[in-house]
């Protein structure tokens, strides 16, 4: 699926959401805070950030400034309407700035915790989590493959428009370390600082 097409999509499915949608505070405070509540989500990620790369040959490392897109689906539990436990998976696309033959491509399984806190207009939530990444990089037509672990913290709007559906604003910061797992370049060690913007779509079970 094309990201334009899943853009499409998704603007429409809220389209059709908001047309029946009750107001925020409405819908939060008929919510229930004696069960657990499951959530499954969808988000199109924007990202960009400093690259710092470390080579076998030469002590001085190099700072490149990349930018991407991730497609990110995920799974969650919320207790008491406050704390949140999710998993998640992205595949990722970055691309340096400099040249557009540079890139990395991979995907990034995440574990979060978020606390969440009720307000008239959309709820806020904040949240810390670890990741694990596997990615393929390539420079022209020299490639290989790096594995990495990192955390992130992040801070986000929740607005429900029914029962069932919730939109999703999210701002992250993501540190991680790669380190070379396959191929024969030069590049021993990523390391990437990265913000990012999410926009997605939650649907509550």
């Amino acid at each position: 699926m094309s990201i334009r097409n899943y853009l499409a999509g998704l603007a429409l499915l809220l389209g059709t959401q908001m047309a029946q949608a009750q107001s925020h505070s409405l819908v939060d405070r008929n919510r229930s805070s004696e069960r657990a509540n499951v959530f499954l989500f969808q988000s199109v990620d924007g990202e960009f950030g400093k690259v710092q790369k470390s080579f076998k040959s030469q002590p001085e490392a190099v700072n490149q400034t990349w930018r991407g897109y991730g497609i990110r689906n995920g799974v969650g539990i919320e207790l008491f309407k406050f704390t949140q436990f999710s998993l998640s998976h992205t595949l990722l696309n970055m691309r340096s700035r400099d040249t557009s033959l540079e890139n990395m491509r991979g995907s990034k399984l995440s574990g979060e915790i978020t606390f969440a806190f009720s307000a008239p207009i959309t709820n806020i939530q904040f949240g810390l989590g670890v990741i694990a990444s596997q990615m393929d990089y390539q420079n022209y037509d020299k490639s290989g493959a790096y594995v990495g672990t990192g955390h992130y913290y992040n801070m986000g709007f929740n607005y429900f428009l029914s029962q069932m559906f919730s939109v999703q604003v999210i701002g992250k910061h993501s540190t991680i370390r790669h380190s070379a797992s396959g191929g024969s370049l030069d590049l021993q060690e990523i390391q990437t600082s990265t913000d990012s913007l999410s926009f997605g779509l939650a649907i509550w079970i």
